[in-house]
């Protein structure tokens, strides 16, 4: 039941279906049973509320109960990296050990979480035959159906983007189909093998980190060249339908910066993915020796930092180059205050500022966008814009920097 399980119990739950959230985690359980969301995402509270209320949502820590009462069972744990970047699967073969505790006869199995090329092949597949004694395609269906939802976008994007549905047989493909035809009848389907569907998953998160990479990389030629990448990319996409350069600013998170492993961790040769993926690791340490060029060392020197989740207007703290940034400051010996509006233990807006030397703009949460004269009239002596949200005009008294302009 987290930020891929839940929104999709819930959208599950307002089409018409009962729905049985399982998750380990006890504490959750009861809070998601009293109507309280685990995470920030404004958009779906009611929908908990309203679902519970009709009795068609209701969350467990029994698994086994639960998917011996179901038809269907949609797997939606987590697969990270571990410290060499290698996939972990721990959660995936406990998971796949609860579900084979009990006859999969008659059942679907959907697998949502992202996987290496070869997962379903190579280890579900196998797994579940030779624990259940039953045939795929026969005696069950088993399709991998990878979600490809913008975090804290799901109550829109689970309605209107297409489903990928990957499975080897024919039951699988018109039963995971049907699942997501309930949620909308217009719902365009695309059935491609088990590998293709894990495929997919990834080119498209890695399509989008690369292309966040190359906009990094032009924000450092900017700095280089005296210009600011900022106006730079405006000009360049400005009506031109074969330029969509995205903004330039920190990029990770737990789909991001890990999917590309999954996919580069399976070759010897070096590819566009491990430069990418260098590239925005390195940006949080480009903002910190671009303040150690400004002022030699910063060491004893206060620091706030505005914005902790690795995007806007979440509190997901997972892989945040924010995160790894602060790290950094603490490493050169700042003293770092943070302000996270979406984090309920973070430091008010006013105590982060109150004596800092420098204000570090590293998330580009709405509730930022106006801060410029709070900013300005805190007495910090810089300001340092990881996302170009202000304009430099709005600082008269504080010196204004930002990633992909040069000083």
């Amino acid at each position: 039941m987290g930020r891929v399980g839940l929104p999709l119990a819930l959208v599950l739950a307002r089409s018409g279906l009962r729905v049985i959230g399982v998750d380990v985690d006890t504490q959750r359980v009861s809070s998601l049973n009293n109507g309280e969301m685990p995470f920030h995402y404004p958009a779906i509270r009611v929908w908990l509320k309203e679902a519970l209320k009709a009795k068609l949502f209701t969350s467990t820590s029994d698994s086994k109960r639960a998917i011996e009462e179901c038809d269907v069972i949609v797997l939606t744990v987590g697969t990270p990296t571990g410290e060499q970047n290698q996939i972990d699967y721990s959660q995936l073969h406990a998971a796949l050990a609860e579900v084979t505790s009990t006859s999969l006869r008659g059942k679907a199995l959907i697998l949502r979480s992202t996987s290496v090329p070869g997962t379903i092949k190579r280890i579900v597949m196998p797994m579940l035959s030779n624990k259940s004694l039953s045939t795929v395609g026969v005696d069950f269906a088993l399709a991998a159906c990878p979600e490809r939802i913008l975090e804290g976008q799901a109550h829109k994007e689970l309605y209107e983007l297409p489903e990928i549905i990957g499975a080897e047989d024919t039951l699988s493909a018109t039963i995971a189909s049907e699942l997501f035809r309930k949620i909308s009848k217009d719902k365009k389907i695309l059935v491609t093998t088990p590998t293709g569907a894990e495929l997919a998953k990834l080119f498209t998160n890695i399509y989008r980190y690369v292309n966040f990479a190359l906009a990094n990389e032009f924000a450092i030629w900017a700095e280089r060249y005296g210009e600011d990448a900022h106006e730079i990319i405006r000009v360049a996409n400005e009506n031109y339908v074969r330029s969509k350069i995205p903004r330039p600013g920190f990029a990770g998170g737990p789909c991001l910066s890990k999917d590309g492993m999954l996919l580069d961790n399976g070759t010897t040769f070096s590819s566009i993915i491990s430069a990418a993926w260098k590239l925005n690791e390195a940006v949080p340490q480009h903002v910190v020796m671009a303040l150690l060029n400004e002022f030699g060392t910063l060491y004893g020197m206060k620091l706030a930092v505005l914005g902790l989740s690795f995007k806007a207007d979440s509190d997901d703290l997972r892989l945040s180059p924010s995160v790894k940034l602060v790290e950094l400051l603490k490493a050169y010996g700042a003293i770092v205050k943070v302000h996270e509006p979406h984090v309920p233990d973070s430091l008010g807006l006013e105590q982060a500022l109150q004596g800092s030397d420098v204000v570090i703009l590293a998330t580009n949460h709405t509730a930022f966008t106006s801060l410029a004269p709070t900013i300005e009239a805190s007495g910090c002596v810089l300001v340092y814009d990881v996302w170009g949200m202000f304009d430099p005009k709005d600082f008269v008294h504080t010196r204004y920097r930002r990633f992909g302009r040069a000083a």
